[in-house]
């Protein structure tokens, strides 16, 4: 943990919220002055946020959706869907297209955009997902460094603290301590 800050952000809500309920999934959170979306990948020990995020619902009839994120622009397309993962496809603004199946309540960058996929279904040969494209996947767990990108690369001299964790929060508070004295 971080014994003495240089910087403590924090931000208080006026009612303790419970950002890991299912109707915080998907919705959008102001911290610390940046706009971010709350992914449905939360837990009762992770808060996770995808940033410059967009909500996107896919399905067989509208299977494809162009997309602006952190100002480029892509196309996100449904390949495939079960009851429990998504095959989506992400083409950036050169052309250049990738792949991958995510499971729901998980994350994967593809294309250079993290997608998370809320809810994914097949139903009588119809398919559709629910999903997030995001810029980038910021994770806050209690008292630890916090976490960017897919592969959790955490953030030197970070220290998040949730006064009740994610289930109850009033307040959220990130520790940032010098690099050496």
């Amino acid at each position: 943990g971080v014994t003495q800050p240089v910087l403590n952000l924090t931000t208080s809500f006026s009612k303790a919220i419970n950002v890991t309920h299912a109707d915080s999934e998907g919705q959008e959170i102001t911290l610390f002055g940046q706009k971010f979306t709350i992914a449905a990948a939360t837990s009762g020990t992770d808060l996770v946020l995808l940033k410059a995020a967009t909500k996107v619902s896919l399905d067989t009839t509208a299977p494809s959706q162009d997309v602006t994120i952190a100002g480029k622009k892509y196309t996100i397309e449904l390949i495939s869907a079960s009851d429990t993962a998504a095959t989506i496809k992400v083409t950036n603004e050169a052309g250049a297209s990738e792949q991958k199946e995510i499971s729901e309540a998980a994350s994967k960058k593809i294309s250079g955009v993290t997608i998370a996929v809320n809810t994914a279904d097949e139903t009588n040969l119809n398919l559709s997902a629910s999903i997030i494209a995001g810029a980038e996947k910021i994770t806050i767990q209690n008292n630890t460094a916090v976490a960017y990108g897919e592969d959790d690369t955490t953030i030197d001299g970070t220290n998040a603290i949730f006064d009740n964790g994610p289930t109850s929060a009033n307040t959220i508070r990130i520790n940032v301590a010098a690099k050496d004295s």
